[in-house]
């Protein structure tokens, strides 16, 4: 046989064991390494609304301020507060916020905000928030905002680092409220 090919032969052969021998040790279970189909978005996403199993809860609400940004083509109002709060496992925190409200109809506030969540022994995060409102019954507005949370060098706020969560506010008839999505 020609050299040539006796080298081919040889490499193929070697291939050939090597691949055998590799795959004999391989132990991994390549079904187990398929990703498993995704669960439907609304098992992804099912949480307590429930007031009692929110993370915050404000006691007190002061409103500071509101003025007017523009009036045409939509009402755009700035408004400011700031919340006496609770979160649960840190305490007693104040929430100073600004939010900026597009009245888009007399049903339909688009809104964005931001603000500053302060512990009493001053450790502080940041945040900021898009969201909608609608009116509901009395009068008043029912809003629910998704709201990120920027880092913090706080051991107490830590947990909420780069979190996001769901606010909800009825304005006027009870706390609002915080859930964590993740």
């Amino acid at each position: 046989m020609n050299k040539i090919i006796k080298s081919k032969l040889l490499l193929l052969s070697l291939l050939i064991v090597s691949t055998v021998g590799l795959l004999s040790n391989f132990d991994t279970d390549l079904l187990a390494q398929t990703p498993s189909p995704e669960p439907d978005v609304g098992e992804q996403f099912a949480i307590s609304l429930d007031p009692t199993d929110s993370i915050y809860n404000h006691t007190k609400v002061t409103h500071l301020g509101s003025k007017n940004i523009s009036s045409s083509p939509y009402l755009v109002p700035e408004d400011r507060y700031i919340d006496e709060a609770i979160i649960k496992g840190v305490g007693n925190v104040t929430n100073n916020q600004t939010y900026i409200g597009t009245h888009l109809s007399g049903e339909l506030i688009q809104g964005t905000g931001h603000g500053t969540i302060t512990t009493q022994d001053g450790e502080s995060i940041d945040w900021i928030v898009s969201g909608i409102g609608k009116p509901y019954d009395n009068g008043g507005w029912f809003f629910y905002d998704i709201m990120l949370f920027n880092s913090t060098q706080s051991e107490s706020l830590a947990f909420l680092n780069n979190n996001i969560g769901l606010f909800k506010s009825l304005a006027g008839d009870e706390p609002d409220s915080l859930w964590l999505l993740g």
